[in-house]
């Protein structure tokens, strides 16, 4: 079964992008139909409903103008009764200047393509923008209405921007100092206790009174020497420390206090004066879940 997605543009200019960003994902250009209130005419390039509304038309029928193509586009999906009331919000769009996107598909993996592509495209979300409708008083689309001129559209859609900082961290590195590490020659004096010995000859005359032998008559000598230690120094250097120089990294987490700044956008409503009309509202923020699927006779929110 055919089933028709209907995507609401906040402009003419913004549903012909969207169809041409869907004719480049693969979608037929002849499954796609763009309606729209631009300057009292419908744009419905490549779209069989138009021709079809015209050659429907008795003869001397006074032509029925943008909003009745619509209308008739419509009529063509669901007939003339039980229409959803969601369809009356597609044609107060356009009404107040919007588009309409009208993709067929015929299958339910083509639904969530289509869906999300419109989506992606700047789809609005129908269900908040009538939200926003209601507040100024919108009750239902009432087909006896005018259309939108500029001013009221540009007075409908005037924009407060809501502004936030964000505070971004990032890092840098710095230098926070250094070591420089030097190696030299020191000289520092010491002493050290040695014990020396010395030998040295000793004479001893001692008196004797004994008869002389053959012994005692020979003639000879005796050499003694005479010794002493002396202190040899000798030096020898070893290793007894190292001093390794390196780096070694370590993380902390410093937490930064700082103060962002935004605006707020207060809403007050008003007292209205008898006589005098007025429109205001706000942009709404795309959701693809409140583009429509429709078939005809029936609508189902995707």
């Amino acid at each position: 079964m055919t089933q028709t997605i209907i995507g609401v543009f906040n402009t003419l200019q913004d549903a012909e992008v969207a169809r041409t960003r869907l004719e480049a994902e693969g979608i037929a250009r002849t499954d796609m139909n763009v309606h729209a209130n631009d300057a009292g005419t419908t744009s419905m390039t490549d779209d069989l409903t138009t021709r079809d509304a015209v050659a429907d038309r008795p003869v001397g029928e006074p032509h029925e103008g943008a909003m009745g193509r619509i209308e008739h586009f419509f009529k063509n999906l669901f007939g003339d009764h039980d229409r959803p009331e969601e369809i009356g919000h597609y044609q107060e769009a356009v009404r107040r200047g919007g588009a309409l996107l009208s993709v067929d598909v015929t299958d339910d993996v083509s639904v969530e393509r289509v869906r999300d592509a419109l989506y992606a495209a700047g789809a609005i979300d129908i269900d908040t923008r009538v939200a926003q409708w209601r507040n100024s008083g919108y009750t239902g689309y009432d087909s006896n209405a005018p259309a939108y001129t500029a001013d009221e559209i540009a007075a409908e859609r005037q924009a407060f921007p809501v502004v936030q900082e964000s505070l971004d961290v990032g890092k840098r590195e710095v230098q926070t100092g250094g070591v420089r590490v030097y190696s030299r020659v020191t000289e520092t004096p010491v002493s050290e206790s040695v014990n020396l010995r010395e030998e040295h000859a000793s004479i001893e005359r001692r008196p004797v009174d004994r008869p002389a032998t053959a012994a005692d008559l020979k003639e000879g000598f005796v050499e003694i020497r005479e010794t002493a230690e002396q202190p040899v120094v000798a030096k020898t250097a070893r290793v007894v420390e190292e001093v390794v120089v390196g780096k070694e990294a370590s993380n902390r987490t410093e937490t930064v206090h700082d103060t962002v700044r935004g605006t707020e956008v207060e809403i007050e409503r008003t007292a209205g004066t008898e006589g005098v009309g007025g429109v205001a509202g706000t942009r709404g923020v795309a959701d693809a879940d409140d583009l429509g699927t429709v078939t005809p006779g029936k609508k189902t929110p995707l």
